[in-house]
């Protein structure tokens, strides 16, 4: 499991991780983001130019899964 912890992307009124930076591109990614869907993990695919779409949230901080090897945003849930 991937974890990113993503920082500088939202305003302090309305966190939104889409559109944002994230690290490794053509790749599905965990991620965490203080404010957005309160605190808990979310699945998100790293696009080709290092912006992100989420995919899923989930409902908790560490219920992130991947599966590696797979292509686009279906290859991940989570758990």
């Amino acid at each position: 499991m991937s974890t990113a912890v993503l920082a500088g992307i939202a305003t302090a009124d309305a966190p939104d991780p889409n559109g944002g930076p994230c690290a490794h591109a053509n790749q599905p990614e965990c991620g965490v983001l203080a404010g957005f869907n309160n605190g808990n993990a979310f699945l998100f695919y790293c696009y080709a130019n290092h912006s992100l779409l989420v995919s899923e949230t989930c409902t908790c901080p560490t219920c992130c899964s991947i599966s590696y090897g797979s292509t686009g945003p279906d290859g991940f849930t989570c758990t």
